[in-house]
């Protein structure tokens, strides 16, 4: 099942989860995309806000509350885990609330990915797109093994071309789609914090530094998370020309 922890505070767009230019709150735009994924019979949003849970029920959808002292959204999810009664060996897709443009197929692919790896934890590489740069510290890159599993997550352009005559291992950016089974997500969730975790600022991180394993599922992403107004002020414009307005 899908899990989108959504929160209203943002100290760089606060309130953008009830944002509603479009005529609907961008929280539903989310869950509307999740709920298209052919792997995910149920999603549901996991909020601390009571403004959160009523739109999401009042379009028909289906809202947990969770406390508002989460420190990030996989403890959010942990705690939804519960309140849910999932069993530990379900299948958890942690879904980015602020991601109203994210693709179905790349939640079927990261599924897939955690079903048929036996990793601990599943998620998305991507080969970046024209226009954007590797050496952003703001865009997430990640290395994978052989195997499809992630070596490293870094905000630094890795891996390094040394000698500048161009590398058959490219970047990869990373997209922060998770999947876990409960009983997996509840033991994270309990693991210390780790000198790497705390280092780049990536929770991810704490996975790999705890000796557990990560396969990463490569494919073509193009959607990007609304952090700012400005970001989501572009996706407003995209939705009102995809819409014929």
């Amino acid at each position: 099942m899908g899990i989108i922890p959504a929160r209203l505070g943002s100290t760089r767009f606060p309130g953008k989860m009830l944002a509603s230019e479009t005529g609907r709150p961008l929280v539903l735009h989310t869950l509307e995309a999740a709920q298209k994924s052919a792997r995910l019979e149920r999603v549901v949003v996991a909020t601390d806000d009571d403004g959160i849970a009523s739109a999401v029920r009042g379009a028909g959808g289906e809202a947990v509350m969770t406390s508002a002292s989460h420190p990030n959204g996989s403890s959010r999810l942990a705690e939804a885990a519960d309140v849910l009664g999932l069993a530990d060996d379900a299948v958890v897709v942690n879904v980015q609330g602020d991601e109203p443009e994210i693709d179905p197929g790349l939640i079927d692919l990261a599924v897939d990915a955690l079903v048929g790896s036996g990793a601990d934890v599943a998620t998305v590489g991507s080969p970046f797109g024209a226009g954007q740069d590797p050496a952003d510290p703001n865009i997430v890159k990640v290395v994978v093994d052989c195997r499809g599993r992630a070596l490293y997550f870094s905000r630094s352009l890795v891996p390094f071309d040394r000698d500048g005559g161009g590398s058959e291992a490219g970047p990869l950016k990373h997209v922060g789609l998770y999947v876990y089974r409960a009983g997996f997500l509840r033991r994270y969730v309990g693991l210390a914090e780790t000198p790497l975790e705390r280092t780049e600022r990536l929770e991810q991180l704490r996975v790999l530094e705890h000796g557990h394993t990560i396969a990463v599922a490569v494919a073509e992403a193009h959607h990007v998370g609304i952090d700012t107004p400005e970001q989501y002020a572009a996706f407003v414009a995209r939705w009102l020309a995809s819409a014929g307005r």
